[in-house]
């Protein structure tokens, strides 16, 4: 339950379309579901989301299914990476690139950027995809 609800907590922001690669947001909620079951502290869970989504949250959905349990792997070895390094009190700081004050605060900063500044790219990818 904690997996799938950090999962759509974060998707919430990004939005129902997006060239964000929703597997981040998957996996940053499968290494918090797992902080859960070890009965890891809230600040761990919230080190563990800040420190997936500063690392990989500009991977781009590019709709290539074969490149997709690459994706999958990559994002899952880095929200355990993330739950380690939150494990040893390690997280990425506000102003490290998008990450802001405190984890909602960064959660809403990359949703801005899956949800708005992605447009283009996601315009950008259909293109390709039909051959424009």
């Amino acid at each position: 339950m904690v997996a799938n609800l950090t999962a759509v907590h974060q998707k919430n922001y990004i939005g129902s379309l997006s060239a964000y690669c929703g597997v981040v947001s998957a996996a940053c909620g499968a290494a918090c579901g797992i902080c859960y079951l070890l009965d890891y502290p809230h600040s761990v869970l919230c080190g563990t989301i800040t420190n997936t989504i500063a690392t990989v949250g500009g991977m781009v959905c590019d709709g290539a299914k074969s490149s997709c349990a690459a994706k999958i792997s990559t994002a899952l070895q880095t929200a355990l990476l993330g739950m380690k390094m939150s494990v040893r009190n390690r997280a990425f700081q506000p102003g490290e690139g998008l990450v802001k004050g405190d984890v909602e605060q960064t959660i809403s900063s990359f949703g801005r950027m899956g949800r708005d500044g992605m447009k283009a790219t996601d315009n950008e990818i259909l293109n390709i995809m039909l051959g424009n």
